[in-house]
């Protein structure tokens, strides 16, 4: 006679399985529907942008490239008609948006807001400009520095880049310009050694959290922010073919945030699998004589 509770002997292994899969597959889940939250905030804003007037963009980019002249210190002829150049908080700003413009990293599957500031609300909705630095329009002296966390639990932002290199593309979008840029090198400083003073040429940095890396890790590991890693690119022309040819996405999820979830949904998984055997073997009489009285 089977015992009353033999059926929820049997649902065990199932539910075991259940949430060791749901684990498993929960950083997944989690940051498909972030980018697919902000690729659809991404072209939202554009449609947006191609509803502004003609003399409202010029006017919006004519005061970036003189707020770019100014912080390096050159005269920008593009800019010359500006008198008054407004604050870092008005700067690219369509009816008080906090988005100044979008990035697309094709090499890292990236297509992300890009917002003023770097406080937490503006990384953990997008990517950060840093205030300091030129605004993402160009000039003969800027240098505009853009960050992204890496790492989090929930989704995944700047965790790519570091699959950037040399000759590798990404662009920012301001408006309906699109200002290209080719990755030249990259490394990985202190927070405090990073330089973000204007030098010479149209440059742009892409900044995230890393370690000292090591033999299995070039670029450091991701979850911990003791470094800085910085992929630095130089202005080049916008060859929309080189967007179209998006490389799969091959940053990691397993980081120093996700990997205590997912080392327990293995051992949940693993435990799973043994109850499993357990069954087998009984049902196959190779449990032994008291596993077969058991079941009887």
């Amino acid at each position: 006679m089977k015992r009353p509770c033999s059926g929820r002997r049997r649902l065990l292994p199932v539910l075991v399985i259940a949430v060791g899969v749901l684990m498993c597959l929960a950083p997944i889940a989690t940051d498909l529907y972030f980018r697919l939250t902000t690729e659809s905030e991404v072209t939202q804003m554009t449609d947006t942008a191609g509803t502004v007037p003609s003399e409202e963009k010029e006017r919006l980019l004519a005061q970036a490239r003189a707020y770019n002249a100014r912080l390096g210190g050159y005269v920008d002829e593009t800019a010359a008609g500006v008198t008054d150049i407004l604050p870092y908080e008005e700067q690219l700003s369509l009816n008080g948006e906090e988005a100044m413009g979008w990035i697309e990293i094709p090499r890292a599957n990236i297509q992300m807001k890009v917002y003023h500031g770097v406080g937490e609300p503006a990384l953990s909705a997008g990517v950060g400009h840093q205030p300091e630095t030129s605004l993402p329009v160009g000039g003969a002296r800027s240098q505009c520095f853009l960050t992204g966390h890496s790492g989090m639990q929930q989704h995944r932002i700047f965790d790519g880049i570091r699959a950037l290199e040399a000759g590798d593309v990404f662009a920012v979008h301001i408006l309906d310009e699109v200002f290209a840029y080719r990755v030249t090198s990259w490394e990985i400083l202190d927070p405090g050694s990073v330089d973000v003073t204007p030098q010479d040429g149209d440059r742009c940095t892409l900044v995230t959290c890393t370690t000292t890396p090591d033999a299995l890790n070039p670029k450091g590991r991701i979850g911990v922010n003791d470094k800085r890693l910085l992929v630095y690119g130089e202005r080049c022309e916008y060859d929309p073919a080189e967007f179209e040819q998006t490389q799969p996405d091959v940053s990691a999820y397993v980081n120093d945030n996700t990997r205590p979830a997912l080392v327990g949904a293995c051992l949940i998984l693993a435990f799973a699998a043994m109850l499993l055997i357990g069954r087998w073997m009984r049902r196959t009489g190779r449990g032994g004589s008291a596993d077969r009285a058991e079941e009887r």
